[in-house]
């Protein structure tokens, strides 16, 4: 297998919204490359990328697929992520791994959510960004609007380094604004005459962006007007690299025009491995860039961890420095755990082809390792720092789910385990309060999926319903009660008695148990029952069978009998006083509240504020952020499970937000009774 140098290496993913074109630019770039000899279509489930069965019938990308190709010598990694914002997990994976972002964006859709996201997410990885701009041959295509609205998005130069000439059925070909030369297919054409001066004032801009990223340069385009061929490339790829500057492509993929230009300016104006050096690393709790020129031991990254069934486990792998070679071992910091490489492989798609080693800068696959998972870090022995974890998003959306049958039931922890090591935005944890297992995600569509991977690639059937509200009972006044819990029945009998008075304490504050007993009226080694009787009871819950909290419980007199006293009837004792206690000292459900933050487009604040306010939710305040409106709000949880499909329908799907635990407060008395209610037909 040939091998590149680092500076023949250019590792870049395409990133954006669903439906902006990302696999077919991949497809296209694969038939120009001559990986493939046909042009595959997402329609028909014959794609280099889309290749597991799910994308197929989906017709969607779903999983990060690793592709690579060679273009006049260098070869180009390229990862392909989901658009789709369920999947957003292995497009915030992707950026770590690579030198570029690759923002697609579809001529007709404009800017959409996902594009945001993608550029907010390069800036914060410090990728460059590049932005090729799709389906230039379609109806309402746009171009000159989609320039304006990066520009509004970004404080970087754009640089429209390819433009179109025509748009939707008009569309013929693209012009390189550097070279000055117009490009259908791969064949050079006539630039058209009523293009000639657009094409200068592109060309214009093109030099003042490399003229930004070096003083000679600046100087010399002031004094002369105009640079060479050679000084605008080397001048944008140091803007590109300096992050000031955006080259924008234009491309038609299902047609294939404008790719074979893409590919070439990728070679010229991408950085490779050796020009973006520096990576951002944690040693010892802290953080610092480490300069891989400098570097040259083994650092890796595995941008995703996957079970395949005809090959198992597989690990998709970038190398930051060092090479990587068959029989090494290597240490996995994150987990403090050592792996033996074993064999190793060129990816494409679904393709493998065996390599012996993964040279510095490159990508490869890895097979049989027992504890790499996604977003692992691989250095040498000894070596304690791992590659800056990433910021996964919080969970928006929730479902409880089970087992169907009891033998699936000891599969189900496994498969779940084992699907989010793949994502890391797929979570799972036991309630400990409503003993459900809950999964969460970014969405109904990624939740449904794990459903379908757990029958079809584990055999494990599971139900998927909504998780039960952790509520919590309380009470808000005070009660003196006492109760004897006497029992004959043949030998020794029971005899316990209890007085205890009952108070609300902070919310928040937990259970508070007071032994102000005097004169040995119960035995001191009795007193440590009672206490036990009031937790267990406290646990099981008295209104609504969910936990008690925040009361206070002075043990403050009561009796005993020399022969028939126990602990386990003082026990009881003190678990009918609360009991008793408990319904008279205005009992009420807490419920909890999270705090959420909603960022929306301005046109669409008055029906989300409305939607808040019927969710019984409290605004607490709006700020601006870009073009878009960021409202902080406290909503209850029980309103917030089905949150994540009405922002989504009230914004046509371009609101997002973020929320977390914030307090508990009392559950109003119609929303109580209901549950009360509920509560009791469960038991019935």
């Amino acid at each position: 297998m040939k091998k590149y140098s680092m500076d023949s290496i250019r590792n870049f993913a395409l990133v954006g919204a669903s439906g902006s074109g990302k696999t077919s630019i991949a497809e296209a770039m694969f038939f120009n490359a001559g990986v493939t000899n046909r042009l595959g279509k997402v329609d028909d489930g014959n794609t280099v990328m889309d290749h597991d069965p799910d994308e197929v019938s989906k017709k969607m990308s779903i999983y990060l697929s690793l592709g690579n190709l060679e273009w006049k010598k260098v070869k180009h990694n390229i990862l392909d992520t989901p658009g789709y914002s369920d999947f957003k997990g292995d497009m915030i994976t992707a950026f770590r791994a690579v030198d570029t972002a690759v923002i697609t964006v579809s001529a007709v859709n404009g800017i959409e959510v996902m594009t945001e996201q993608a550029m907010k997410y390069a800036d914060e990885v410090k990728n460059s960004i590049a932005v090729i701009i799709n389906k230039i041959d379609r109806e309402h295509a746009k171009f000159n609007e989609i320039i304006d609205e990066l520009s509004n998005l970004s404080d970087k130069v754009i640089v429209p380094v390819t433009v179109p000439i025509g748009t939707a059925e008009h569309f013929k070909g693209v012009i390189n604004t550097i070279k000055k030369k117009a490009y259908s297919q791969g064949k050079e054409i006539d630039i058209p005459a009523d293009m000639a001066d657009a094409v200068e004032e592109w060309h214009e801009k093109v030099i003042e962006a490399a003229a930004e990223s070096d003083d000679k340069l600046m100087e010399k385009f002031f004094e002369e007007g105009a640079l060479s061929e050679e000084e605008i490339s080397n001048g944008l790829k140091n803007s590109i690299l300096q992050d000031t500057a955006v080259p924008v492509f234009v491309t038609s993929a299902t047609e294939n025009i404008g790719i074979q230009e893409i590919l070439s300016l990728i070679n010229d104006f991408f950085p490779s491995p050796k020009d973006a050096h520096e990576i951002l690393i944690k040693k010892k709790d802290e953080e610092q860039m480490l300069d891989l020129t400098k570097y040259n031991k083994k650092l890796g990254y595995v941008a995703k961890a996957v079970s395949e069934q005809n090959f198992g486990e597989i690990a998709m792998v970038r190398m930051y420095s060092g090479a990587l070679n068959t029989s090494d071992e290597v240490e996995l910091p994150e987990k403090n755990e050592k792996e033996k490489i074993g064999q190793m492989f060129v990816i494409c798609g679904k393709k493998r082809e065996e390599v012996d080693q993964i040279p510095a800068g490159d990508f490869g696959g890895l097979v049989k390792l027992k504890n790499t998972k996604t977003s692992n870090t691989i250095t040498e022995k000894g070596e304690h720092l791992i590659v800056k974890p990433i910021q996964y998003p919080e969970p928006v959306y929730w479902k409880a789910i089970r087992a169907v049958s009891q033998s699936d039931e000891d599969k189900i922890g496994p498969a779940l385990s084992k699907i989010t090591d793949e994502d890391p935005t797929i979570r799972t944890e036991l309630n400990t309060e409503t003993f459900q297992n809950i999964l969460s995600g970014q969405g109904e569509i990624q939740i449904g999926l794990v459903q379908k991977r757990l029958h079809d690639k584990y055999n494990v059937e599971a139900n998927l319903t909504d998780p039960k509200i952790p509520y919590k009972e309380t009470i808000t006044g005070n009660a003196d009660v006492k109760y004897r819990h006497k029992k004959q029945s043949g030998g020794h009998g029971q005899y316990g008695e209890v007085y205890i008075k009952l108070s609300p304490t902070e919310i928040g504050s937990g259970f508070e148990f007071v032994d102000s007993i005097v004169g040995g009226v119960i035995p001191s080694k009795y007193i440590p029952a009672v206490e036990k009787g009031l937790v267990e009871t406290m646990k099981e819950g008295i209104l609504a069978g969910y936990p008690v909290v925040d009361i206070r419980a002075e043990l403050y007199y009561g009796s005993y009998h020399d022969v028939d006293s126990s602990e386990m009837a003082f026990k009881i004792a003190a678990s009918h006083a609360l009991k008793d206690g408990f319904m008279k000292a205005g009992p009420i459900l807490l419920e909890p509240i999270h705090k959420v933050q909603i960022i929306v487009p301005t046109e669409y604040m008055g029906d989300v504020m409305g939607d808040i306010s019927s969710r019984r939710g409290k605004i607490l305040g709006m700020s601006q952020e870009d073009n878009k409106q960021v409202i902080n709000a406290e909503i209850p949880l029980s309103e917030l499970y089905s949150y994540y499909t009405s922002l989504k329908s009230l914004t046509q799907g371009r609101g997002y937000f973020t929320q977390q635990f914030a307090y508990y407060q009392k559950l109003p008395n119609d929303q109580a009774q209901r549950v009360i209610e509920a509560s009791k037909k469960e038991e019935e």
